[in-house]
């Protein structure tokens, strides 16, 4: 029964914190695939995602909407690699 009600309170949890940041996401990646790069890095930034920080690597590496930046690039592609580390060991920590 506790590890029932933990699973709950988790699950719980993880949907009401990942939903606005899902919006954020979307809107940021409609912006950027309509070329309005300088909207789309603000709702990126938003998002503080391992997907998110990729495109914002990519915004900065190729200097679309900001002013390119090969060392912010490798920062937000640091930090999309360390987020989805992140990610990736709280899925595999779910009680099965």
């Amino acid at each position: 029964m506790k590890i029932r009600n933990r699973l709950f309170l988790l699950v719980f949890f993880f949907l009401v914190t990942v939903q606005p940041a899902l919006a954020d996401f979307d809107s940021a990646l409609s912006a950027f695939r309509q070329q309005r790069y300088a909207e789309a890095v603000v709702e990126f930034k938003k998002c503080d995602s391992a997907k998110a920080n990729f495109y914002l690597s990519l915004m900065y590496g190729m200097g679309w909407g900001v002013t390119q930046s090969r060392e912010e690039s490798a920062a937000f592609l640091h930090r999309a690699k360390k987020l989805e580390l992140m990610e990736t060991n709280q899925i595999a920590s779910l009680p099965r």
